[in-house]
């Protein structure tokens, strides 16, 4: 068991909860391995296979991360990844994640419990959640090969919604955001939901909605409602603080390109192989080879997606659109 802050090499927060009130961290046995899989979950289900980091998870007080970092303190972000669901955004993280030089945090849930424990403890100041949030990034972001030079990190799609708390805690990393033209994105969701795309699966009130409110909806109207919320919020927070939008369409050259630059990040020629070899496969299941199917989500949209699309959506991916080419939206 783990009792002190010194024991914590080799470990990793992998969630955060609340007993009596009170919240506590659950931690897993890592080592030395690296975040590659597509996901943050991903490695750590891969983790919690083995025998003994299933049967040994210390859980410690929140308060332990604090002990952490002033002892270890992690990578500072080089980059920050926002999107709107379903984009792009998995293949710019495995890209990164492909050189052994990066940190790639992708959308972990302990990341995103500290930034929804307002909805768990009312009365928690920002301040409290900027501290956890700094804390937990600091553990997450240890050097696990030795040569780690950056980190990175991508939110859940909802993340950017407390984008000003983010800022707060890293002044001056920069982001881009990701999107997709919004009937594919629809189709997608409402294909497989993301926990966001059920009413309740994410507390309503973060996307300016009350629970009664989304039980009365059709699944189209709250999907593309919650999306539209995601995208205001990305292009609210570029007016005051400019980050890179970046077009479903435009990947993957922009990732060796646009991206990279923006991160001010150098890659040699074998860093362009290396993220042309990840463009190849699937992002979220590199097994098999990737295969373009936005024609095939066009196809498969129904009269309601496509209304609901232009009501909610359009008018905001039109305004993304003017953002990126750097005019004034109309």
């Amino acid at each position: 068991m783990i009792v002190n802050a010194h024991q914590l090499t080799g470990w990793i927060p992998i969630r955060v909860y609340w007993k009596e009130r009170r919240p506590l961290v659950d931690w897993c046995w890592l080592g030395a391995r690296r975040f590659t899989e597509p996901f943050f979950d991903h490695t750590i289900d891969a983790c919690l296979r083995l025998p003994f980091s299933n049967l040994v998870r210390p859980q410690t007080p929140i308060e332990l991360l604090r002990e952490r970092h002033a002892i270890k303190p992690g990578l500072e972000p080089r980059g920050f990844i926002f999107h709107m669901s379903r984009c792009g955004s998995t293949l710019v993280s495995q890209m990164l994640a492909a050189l052994s030089n990066n940190v790639v945090i992708s959308e972990a849930g302990s990341i995103d419990s500290v930034l929804r424990s307002k909805f768990r403890q009312p009365p928690l100041t920002d301040e409290q959640r900027a501290d956890w949030l700094r804390w937990m990034v600091s553990a997450l972001a240890q050097r696990r090969g030795g040569d780690e030079e950056h980190l990175f990190i991508k939110f859940d799609s909802w993340g950017v919604l407390d984008f000003p708390l983010i800022r707060r805690v890293f002044p001056g990393v920069p982001w881009i955001f990701l999107y997709r033209n919004p009937i594919e994105v629809l189709v997608s969701q409402l294909g497989r939901r993301g926990a966001h795309m059920v009413p309740g699966g994410i507390e309503p009130e973060l996307f300016g909605m009350s629970l009664d409110e989304v039980f009365k909806m059709l699944p189209e109207e709250y999907c593309a409602r919650v999306l539209a919320r995601i995208c205001e919020a990305a292009l609210q927070h570029h007016q005051s603080c400019a980050g890179l939008m970046i077009n479903y369409d435009q990947l993957p050259e922009a990732a060796w390109t646009q991206v990279a630059d923006f991160f001010g990040v150098e890659l040699s020629e074998g860093d362009v192989e290396a993220f042309r070899r990840v463009a190849k496969r699937d992002a979220k299941n590199p097994s098999v080879g990737f295969e373009s199917d936005s024609q095939a989500k066009q196809n498969k949209a129904a009269d309601a997606v496509r209304e609901a699309s232009a009501r909610w959506l359009e008018p905001v991916h039109e305004q993304l659109e003017a953002a990126r080419l750097g005019s004034p939206a109309t």
